[in-house]
């Protein structure tokens, strides 16, 4: 199947031509909001933490929880809208975004606080992937294209924007706000999308939901997660990181020896069958463990050893969001004719480029000269070859199994993320200090690039790949 055909049952005219902007409004609005829930409370938490009478370990579980119930049921979540329809698992998502979130922003404690923060991440988890797949079913040609390089902007942009909302309405009100600012923004977005996408969904086959599969591959992705995560926290070494990271195994083995036997796998062949989406699939992941480690590290060397305080750090890193904007929405247009593997390969060679710079930090360093020149650099390469990876993964998949591929995809950048908080934790914590260990941490991220694009060149142009399936130009 080329990336230039439509990955669903349902033609992109059933959106009318006028109302495709509204349509991708909503999808688009409703992605760049579970970013920002992904972050916004970090910089906030001091704050929360004083107002609850919370120590810091209690305070961790604010983000973890949030983090743990989106990547466990992300799975579960794509065989919802393969199964239901993508257009009401969508909305249903959303919706219960906005009630988990007014509940955790009226909080009175920790436990009510932490119940609204896993609700938004299952709300976050049934509303992304539907909506990722849904861009694959209601766009094609060259708005197909506009509608992942607006996708992929915000998905870029939602990590450095929430730290830096998360801080303006911290600073402006109270930490709740960051919170509460999901009821007027979900209720909007439920409005706009009801009236451009409708509420009839797409022509779906009955098949089971495959309830056991889905219990079982929840229950391998949150050890998964909730391992790396305390990995990220106690090192690799500590008993909680080894035993949770050994559970994992057990669900995930059950899993594939079910899947096996059933008809209708959580985990269909299919979906892994191409190495065209397998390269894709591992690129994603280390890029995204370099990203989110990236991201946290530099924030911690900016205010430790440049002294810059929670909202200033935010800022500072916003550039990296402008140059991944334009490099989505100006540059791609450029490079439209090279083929996506190409375009894949070149980002990741840009990223590399600007990690490499990053290497170069130490004690002595300033922000105009050591880091803003990276950020713009890596901004730009993940604004090239985000698309790419995107549209090889979800429109060459079959269109059946578009919800559980969407789901797939953001699970591996789940895990990426977790996975890179985690391994780069390591160069971080030796002897020294930030100042003196910072620019390991980079040393490190630069080999997980060149592992990415060792693996991508492998898959898409090494041995046997001439036999598979082209992925059409953008």
């Amino acid at each position: 199947m080329s990336t230039d055909s439509v990955s669903g049952d349902v033609p992109a005219g059933e959106v009318p031509a006028r109302g495709w902007a509204l349509a991708l409004t909503a999808i688009v609005g409703a992605e760049f909001m579970l970013q920002l829930d992904g972050t916004i409370v970090n910089v906030a938490l001091p704050a929360l933490q004083a107002d609850l009478g919370l120590s810091v370990t209690g305070g961790s579980w604010v983000p973890n929880g949030f983090l743990l119930a989106f990547g466990g049921l992300l799975l579960l979540a794509g065989r919802l809208g393969d199964v239901l329809g993508h257009r009401r698992v969508f909305l249903a998502g959303i919706a219960l975004v906005v009630v988990a979130s007014l509940l955790a922003g009226l909080a009175p404690d920790l436990e009510v606080l932490l119940l609204g923060r896993v609700l938004q991440g299952a709300g976050a988890a049934i509303a992304g992937p539907t909506g990722l797949a849904l861009l694959a079913i209601v766009f094609e040609g060259e708005r197909r294209q506009r509608a992942f390089g607006l996708y992929s902007t915000v998905t870029g942009l939602g990590a450095s924007a929430g730290m830096v909302l998360g801080g303006v309405l911290t600073w402006a009100g109270d930490w709740r706000w960051s919170l509460l600012v999901n009821v007027p923004i979900g209720v909007l977005i439920i409005a706009v999308a009801v009236k451009a996408l409708g509420l009839r969904d797409e022509t779906t086959r009955p098949r089971p939901l495959g309830l056991p599969s889905a219990l079982l591959g929840t229950a391998a992705v949150t050890a998964a997660v909730y391992g790396l995560v305390h990995a990220a926290e106690e090192g690799w070494g500590d008993s909680g990181t080894l035993f949770s990271l050994g559970a994992a195994l057990v669900p995930a083995v059950a899993l594939l020896v079910l899947d096996r036997r059933t008809a209708e796998p959580l985990l269909p062949p299919a979906v892994f069958a191409g190495r065209e989406r397998a390269g894709a699939f591992l690129g994603l992941l280390l890029l995204a463990a370099v990203l989110t480690g990236f991201l946290i590290y530099l924030v911690q060397y900016l205010q430790g050893v440049l002294g810059l305080n929670a909202l200033q750090s935010g800022l500072a890193v916003l550039p990296f969001g402008l140059a991944l904007l334009v490099a989505t929405q100006l540059l791609t247009k450029h490079i439209a004719t090279v083929s996506l593997k190409a375009r894949a390969l070149l980002g990741l060679a840009v990223v590399l480029a600007g990690v490499a710079w990053l290497t170069r930090l130490d004690a002595g360093s300033d922000y105009l000269t050591g880091v803003l020149p990276a950020l713009v650099v890596m901004g730009v390469g993940v604004g090239v070859a985000i698309i790419p990876f995107n549209m090889i993964i979800l429109t060459t998949a079959p269109p059946e199994h578009a919800g559980v591929t969407a789901g797939l995809l953001q699970t591996a950048l789940t895990i990426g993320g977790s996975l890179g908080l985690a391994a780069l934790l390591i160069p971080f914590t030796r002897d020294g200090g930030v100042a003196a260990n910072i620019s390991s941490v980079f040393v490190w991220a630069g080999g997980a690039l060149v592992l990415a694009l060792a693996v991508a060149l492998l898959l898409w142009f090494g041995p046997g790949a001439r036999g598979a399936a082209p992925a059409g130009r953008g």
